[in-house]
């Protein structure tokens, strides 16, 4: 094993931000598919469940950039614990009122405020508990842990609802963020980066969104790997709008099946593709994978279309593999253009800078996930994908030629 990665998991600090990382990436994970699939028994609509991605969406928009600029001046472990505690007091509100559409909504909006408060104090606060020769592995395995807690919080969702129910299921996910809130109180004070006291005037909260916006306008290589990273997370979250229906009216499994049939496929392509990705021979640049994970998007989103049109639903093992290959897919787009992010981005501004992707992907997300959602309920669920195929697939087709043009 790399001594460095030797290192940094002997680290007892590392160990606990790294712990409260998973655990509480689990509990979100989970509540996300829970939701979806709460939200369409309650209503049987497409358009619902987009609107409940909504409410996770709108927040970043708002407070993304902003908190990111405004975490700086304060302890970052204070930050932590009290994100997460107010994060485990939301979780158990849901328990309570489980069964209220409305509520549903209220608090999902509620907890993505104090997610967006929680991302910029997270990660940033992996240089004060490493050495800087441990970075890249500490960030690799917070990477890593990421993409392991999605396919956790995938797979564990639906056989956890069919052990505890629709309500008691949020109890188990409170316990989580407690436990995360746990950890976190286990760090050493994590001492704000700019000594400078915070003051809420309104100059405070637009500089940073004016600093980080300036910077992206002046880099064409940063701007072109938010918008591919965006665009990546905006097709997972249009998955996540079409799952219930996918799995109700097309595969006609039982809805709390979706994590394991649906969601669990593609969370392993993900963490394959990003494996694959991260063994590719030096001679395939970059971004020939990104290309070619737009193009393979496309062509299996069309293809899982196909299926459903000729009624196939006998291949329900065909269809898993697709939503594999569409995972894989996706962290072609996505690990590459995170690369390029990270390298390309000044140090100083990178809080600000990951606070625009935040914004973004909860902004642009907006359009694909109400999109899809309404077309579901109109023209049906595979029709649907097989329109985002085509557009997908036209996407990369454009941008392939036209850099084929410039080559030669």
């Amino acid at each position: 094993m790399n001594r460095s990665i030797v290192r940094v998991l002997t680290n007892f600090n590392f160990r606990m931000l790294w712990l409260g990382q998973i655990i509480s990436q689990i509990s979100l994970n989970i509540l996300s598919f829970v939701l979806a699939i709460e939200v369409y028994q309650l209503t049987m609509s497409n358009t619902a469940v987009s609107l409940m991605l909504l409410t996770f969406g709108l927040p970043a928009i708002i407070f993304g950039v902003m908190f990111g600029g405004i975490v700086d001046h304060f302890d970052k472990r204070s930050v932590l614990i009290f994100c997460n505690l107010s994060r485990a007091f939301i979780l158990f509100f849901y328990f309570l009122f489980s069964a209220h559409i409305f509520m549903l909504y209220l608090l999902s909006v509620l907890i993505s405020i104090f997610t967006q408060l929680f991302i910029p104090a997270e990660a940033p606060s992996i240089p004060q508990l490493v050495k800087k020769d441990d970075l890249l592995s500490a960030n690799s395995l917070f990477t890593i842990t990421f993409y392991l807690s999605t396919v956790i919080g995938s797979l564990t969702a639906g056989p956890l609802l069919r052990v505890f129910g629709s309500q008691n299921i949020f109890i188990i996910m409170t316990i989580f963020m407690l436990l995360a809130s746990f950890f976190n109180y286990r760090l050493p004070r994590l001492s704000a980066s700019k000594k400078v006291k915070f003051e809420f005037y309104i100059i405070n909260f637009v500089k940073p969104v004016y600093e980080g916006f300036l910077f992206i306008h002046q880099h064409e290589r940063i701007r072109q790997s938010l918008y591919l990273l965006t665009f990546s997370q905006a097709l997972m979250a249009t998955l996540v709008v079409l799952a219930p229906g996918f799995a109700d009216k097309i595969l006609l499994i039982d809805l709390k099946d979706i994590s394991l049939v649906v969601m669990g496929p593609a969370a392993v392509g993900l963490i394959l593709g990003a494996f694959l990705v991260g063994v590719k021979p030096n001679n395939i640049l970059r971004g020939t994978i990104i290309l070619s994970g737009i193009i393979i998007s496309g062509i299996t989103l069309i293809m899982l279309a196909v299926i459903s049109f000729f009624n196939l639903h006998g291949m329900i093992y065909a269809m898993m593999f697709l939503l594999l290959v569409l995972g894989v897919a996706n962290s072609f787009i996505n690990v590459p253009s995170s690369t390029i992010l990270q390298e390309e981005t000044d140090e100083n501004l990178r809080g600000r800078i990951y606070g625009v992707l935040t914004s973004l992907i909860g902004g642009f997300s907006l359009l694909p996930v109400l999109f899809s959602g309404i077309l579901a309920d109109v023209v049906g669920v595979g029709r649907t994908l097989f329109i985002i195929g085509i557009m997908v697939f036209l996407i990369g087709s454009y941008f392939g030629q036209k850099r084929i043009r410039i080559i030669y």
